[in-house]
């Protein structure tokens, strides 16, 4: 009998707790939703003084007593909304995921590609379209997404050369000085790299058939050793989280050693969103693009892949 009553007690707990979770989710994300429509009413409040009209010291205070908001959030919002004036886009795409969807583009968007940034926003996690506008700075083809404006801005000049400093010992910098000889240092490192891809060329593995989308260590090894385990993107040195089959494993049912690339998460999105270019040549080819191309047998697969990402659970 007493164990039938703990057993009460513990189980009316558990529902408990989980009634308590469960609201505490909803009132928050409702919270949430209010707040952000709250922010989105504070440039109109701003310019007509509301705030001073209704006996407050200043709009902060009145943010904080009616909203919660505090100094920085006001000020937040109200410089997103500002810089979002005259694109009407950017600030429908606002009151659906918030204003701080839209910070990223914000200083690359203008009235006339407003549409073209608001779609990405639409699409992509803001740490993703962080990654995605900093790579379309630095791209050297804009996909005809106001082309002439980009260009003329100067917004992406060309880096012939790229200085980097090194810490080794003394007796490995004389060896290094010693090989290089009268060339220069770029004809050197390219020797080693060459040098280390045909030791790597050498031990690769062959591709593997397979119906399960685990990756044989064999291979694993192989493809992480090409980058030190960093991912394969140009000119990104972060920790690789994804291996990739630039060759969508549901239509080749392989491993192939030669069209697997580490790549950290933002990168690997951009993947799937199909918006980079050249992905079937080595990454040293790649560069973003503005729209996906759509006939590519690819492109369903990445929306099966997007989809299922986005599903709750």
């Amino acid at each position: 009998m007493e164990n039938t009553e703990q057993n009460n007690v513990k189980t009316e707990t558990k529902t408990s707790d989980k009634i308590l979770h469960e609201r505490f989710t909803e009132y928050g994300a409702n919270a949430r939703e209010w707040i952000e429509k709250c922010k989105m009413l504070l440039p109109e409040i701003a310019k007509r003084r509301i705030w001073e009209k209704r006996g407050f010291s200043s709009i902060y205070e009145y943010a904080a007593k009616l909203a919660g908001m505090s100094k920085d959030s006001v000020d937040n919002a109200l410089w997103i909304l500002r810089k979002a004036e005259g694109k009407p886009e950017l600030k429908k795409i606002a009151e659906i995921k918030g204003i701080n969807s839209i910070r990223p583009v914000l200083t690359i968007a203008t009235v006339e590609t407003a549409g073209f940034w608001a779609e990405k926003v639409r699409e992509m996690s803001v740490h993703t379209l962080e990654t995605y506008v900093k790579e379309f700075k630095k791209a050297d083809s804009f996909c005809n997404v106001s082309k002439n404006y980009y260009q003329n801005q100067n917004l992406f000049p060309e880096i012939k050369t790229e200085t980097i400093q090194m810490e080794i010992n003394p007796a490995t910098a004389d060896e290094l000085k010693k090989l290089k000889g009268s060339g220069d240092w770029d004809e050197l490192m390219q020797k080693f790299i060459e040098l280390y891809k045909e030791k790597l060329e050498a031990q690769k593995p062959e591709t593997t058939q397979s119906d399960s989308r685990h990756v044989p260590i064999k291979i694993e090894r192989y493809v992480l050793a090409r980058t030190n385990s960093t991912c394969a993107f140009p000119g990104c040195t972060k920790p690789y989280e994804i291996l990739h089959h630039t060759a969508r494993f549901s239509l080749t049912h392989e491993h192939n050693p030669g069209s697997l690339v580490p790549l950290c998460k933002a990168h690997e999105r951009l993947a799937h969103l199909g918006l980079i270019e050249n992905e079937e040549l080595a990454p040293n080819e790649w560069r973003v693009r503005g729209v996906a191309d759509k006939n590519s047998e690819k492109y369903k697969i990445d929306k099966l892949v997007a989809r299922y990402r986005a599903a709750p659970g």
